[in-house]
Order: structure tokens, then C-alpha cells, then sequence
């Protein structure tokens, strides 16, 4: 029996070319002017797939959505399509249920490839079937702009996994934007009305980010004169998100390890377990294989957090997104700055498609904010943005001429020892000594910087 795909669009030469060309690839199809229509049609085709245009008068695709998962009549794969797509829609659209999301003007081999997949779940709990949803939508924050591929599967991934409690993992490099991403999840899930708290484990030193996270008792440390509940028991109903998470010592990957595990804690000082009800989702910029690796990373305590994987891609390799970051960041600091007519040069857009951004969108946002203050008229020049960028290329290449003369006839390991060594010194003398703020600097745990101090022999007393 053929399978059965429901075109819905308002625009009748979008579902005549969709008709032909899945009918040629075997399947069985029936057209719909309207999102009424279509949820008219349901019940007597009952079809398989829906694929249901988002932007169509009087009821739009996502209404037609919302709708079709309060209807009992059998519920199709939907896959969405627009022209006007944003982070918003997509994550939308998944969050109620959508299998999947493609954009016009779309390859009509893609689209068939969407559709294939979409068939192949046959069980109701799979990803084609209805999810609880909520109706208020969040808003896009600035890292969040952009339509490339890659943004468009993190969207994705934020819709599927918002109304789970999955635990979620999200790699990138800094500036990507992962607590933003965080945010999205907890805006968009059966939580958003309870507390979303943010730590940076790599900000507090080992001891009080312990009592900050687990709470303690009256008497359980000098000072602690008082019970106070920790930062798992204040996220209890709601997220807490866990910021550079690879930072985390040894004792206490093993702590959030039992809280991951058992679902309650055991605050400083006490003996009484505390059941909980906290979402973790956490975030690093570390290469966690690796550390697991190197053993500064807990392999199980990976794998309870790395249930659900969103990978943020740097800037450099969603290039295609930088025109609207520019056009948001422009908008958003022409408005507080008094200067909304403020636009970039040809020449400006030019250097900034250029550069390969390392700091990524928070790089490029600050770039914008100096600009649009420097820039005394309207148009934004290359000089308003260019100093910064030629100093970091200078940079850049004074050191690597230094490197290439100082390591002629050396073994790579000899190279590499000698450059670590000479950070590790560096980083102590301008914290004057301090442990902590050096491994913090150098971006390492405070006990990797104390192995390697020892592994090297520097000797830096702490003023």
C-alpha cells in the first residue's frame, strides 16, 4: 500500500510541484489550500506525512500544529516549510511536535530524502508522534540569530529535547553562545516558570562552590553558624546549568555524579539524603574525551551528562549567519546609543566577513558596540573596527616569526615542554603567585596547575 503525504500550502504551484514529484517516487498524495482544510481532510485521508506551510492566511501552519495535537484523529509525521524561518520557529514547530523543518526555496530531492526518514518510525513513541507543549514562545536573543544549517539543527535539537527532562551536554568554543542556548531549553520546557540558575564552576574555588552547590549545616565548617540550602535546592522544580563543567575537581565530579544517579543530595555537614527535582544541563568549551583521557575527567559522570549532545559551531563556520548578527547587534546598540540610523560601509562588512572571528558571536557583538561608539556619523568606516583587528594580526605574526627562530632543531616534545613552562611562569607572575587565578587564567584545574608547577619545578612564592 502506498504511503500517504497531505501537502498543505496556499500557494498552488508549491503543492502541484510537491505532488508530482513524490507521486513519481511512489507515493500517494492529496492537496490543501488551508490549515482548515487540512485538519478537515485528516480524518477520512489519514495520512502519513503532513507536510503543512508555517506562513498561510487565517490559519497559520503553526495553529494548523497546536490543533492537529488536541485533535484524537491520527496524528501524521509533520514536516514544516517556510520561506521566513527564525530561531524562534523552528524551536516553535519542535517543541509541538513538527518531525522536522525545511526551508523554501527547497531541493525537491531533500525534501523526498525528509520525507523518507519521517516514515521510518512505525511505534507512537518515536519522534514523529505529539508532544506536550507550551504556548508562549521565547524570545531570540542575539546569539541565537541566523538561519545557516548548522544553527538550524541546534534549533532543532532545542525544540526535541526542551519538554524532556534529559539531561543535555553543550560543547563549544567560548563565545558560542551556550548559556544562551541553556536559556532557550529552559524557556521553552514544562519548567519555564520555575528558577533557571547559572554556575560557572571554573570561577569558584573548589571549597565554597562545594557549599554552594550542596548547602550545609549549622556547624558543618568555621562560620557556618546556620543551616543554608545550596544551589540544587534553590533550581529544585527547575534547571540548573552548569557552566565549564570540565572545571569541576575530582571530589566533586564525583558528587554530582551521586546527585545525577540518586536524585539527591547531601549538604556539608549532614546525613539526611534530600531528594530533588533540578534538569541539569551543563556546558563546556574543554574536549571532555580528552581529559577523560588525560584522567582530569570522570568517564561515567560524562556519559550521565552527555545524554543529549548540542554541539555549538563557531563562528567561523556559519559564516553565511554573520550579515544578520551584524543587522541584530547594529539595531540593538543603535538603540541604546541614540544612533538607530547607524549602518556599516561595504568596505566594514567586507573586513568583517573576512576575519575568522576566535572569540566568536560575543567577539563580533563587542566589535559592533565599539564601532557604532566610535563612529561619529551614521556610516560605520573600516577604521572604526579595523585597529583592533590589525593589532591581533600583528600580533599574531610577530609571535609566530619568535616561535619559528626559537624552535629550529628542536623535538616537538622539547618545543611543547619549554612553551608550557614558560605560560605556567608567565600566568603566576601576573597573579602575583595566586594558584587559583593562574589555573583560572591558563584555563586548567587548580590541581593540573600544581602537578605541572611540580612536574617543571617553578618556584613562584605567592605575594
Amino acid at each position: 500500500m502506498k504511503r500517504r503525504i497531505l501537502l498543505v500550502d496556499d500557494e498552488v504551484n508549491v503543492r502541484k510541484a510537491l505532488s508530482t514529484s513524490l507521486r513519481k517516487a511512489g507515493y500517494d498524495t492529496k492537496e490543501a489550500a488551508s490549515g482548515a482544510e487540512a485538519l478537515e481532510q485528516i480524518g477520512q485521508y489519514e495520512p502519513d506525512v503532513m507536510l503543512l506551510d508555517l506562513r498561510m492566511p487565517e490559519m497559520d501552519g503553526m495553529e494548523t500544529l497546536r490543533r492537529l495535537k488536541q485533535a484524537k484523529s491520527a496524528q501524521p509525521s509533520v514536516i514544516m516549510m517556510t520561506a521566513y524561518g527564525s530561531a524562534n520557529d523552528v524551536m516553535e514547530a519542535m517543541r509541538l511536535g513538527a518531525y522536522d523543518y525545511v526551508q523554501k526555496p527547497f531541493d525537491l530531492t531533500q525534501v523526498k530524502q525528509v520525507v523518507a526518514k519521517a516514515l521510518k518510525p512505525e511505534t507512537g513513541d518515536e519522534e514523529g508522534t505529539m508532544r506536550p507543549s507550551q504556548e508562549e514562545q521565547t524570545d531570540c536573543p542575539g546569539y541565537l540569530v541566523g538561519l545557516s544549517p548548522a544553527m538550524q539543527e541546534v534549533y532543532k535539537l532545542v525544540g526535541k529535547v526542551s519538554m524532556t527532562r534529559a539531561t543535555v551536554l553543550i560543547q563549544g568554543e567560548s563565545g558560542t553562545g551556550k548559556e544562551l542556548i541553556a536559556r532557550a531549553i529552559h524557556s521553552n520546557s514544562p519548567r519555564a516558570d520555575q528558577p533557571l540558575i547559572p554556575v560557572n564552576c571554573g570561577a569558584i574555588p573548589e571549597k565554597l562552590l562545594e557549599s554552594e552547590l550542596f548547602g550545609y549545616e549549622r556547624g558543618a565548617f568555621t562560620g557556618a553558624v546556620a543551616r543554608k540550602p545550596g544551589l540544587f535546592e534553590a533550581a529544585n522544580g527547575g534547571t540548573l546549568f552548569l557552566d565549564e563543567v570540565g572545571e569541576l575537581t575530582p571530589s566533586l565530579q564525583v558528587k554530582l555524579l551521586r546527585v545525577l544517579q540518586e536524585r539527591t543530595l547531601v549538604r556539608l555537614g549532614g546525613v539526611e539524603p534530600i531528594p530533588i527535582d533540578v534538569r541539569i544541563i551543563a556546558a563546556t568549551n574543554r574536549d571532555l574525551q580528552e581529559r577523560i583521557r588525560l584522567e582530569l575527567f570522570r568517564e561515567d559522570l560524562y556519559y550521565r551528562l552527555n545524554v543529549v549532545p548540542i554541539q555549538m559551531p563557531p563562528l567561523r563556520e556559519r559564516k553565511d549567519d554573520i550579515p544578520l548578527l551584524i543587522r541584530h547587534f547594529l539595531t540593538k546598540f543603535g538603540r541604546e546609543t541614540g544612533k538607530e540610523g547607524c549602518y556599516l560601509s561595504p568596505a566594514a562588512v567586507e573586513l568583517l566577513n573576512a576575519y575568522h572571528w576566535p572569540g566568536n558571536v560575543r567577539q563580533l557583538e563587542n566589535t559592533i558596540e565599539r564601532a557604532v561608539v566610535l563612529a561619529s556619523g551614521p556610516a560605520i568606516l573600516p577604521e572604526h573596527v579595523q585597529l583592533q583587528l590589525e593589532e591581533t594580526r600583528k600580533a599574531s605574526h610577530e609571535a609566530k616569526e619568535r616561535r619559528g627562530l626559537q624552535f629550529e632543531d628542536r623535538t616537538m616534545k622539547d618545543i611543547i615542554s619549554e612553551v608550557e613552562k614558560e605560560a605556567i611562569t608567565r600566568a603566576l607572575q601576573r597573579e602575583k603567585g595566586n594558584r587559583l587565578r593562574t589555573a583560572k587564567r591558563l584555563g586548567i584545574s587548580r590541581s593540573a596547575l600544581l602537578y605541572k608547577m611540580d612536574m617543571y619545578a617553578i618556584d613562584v612564592s605567592e605575594e
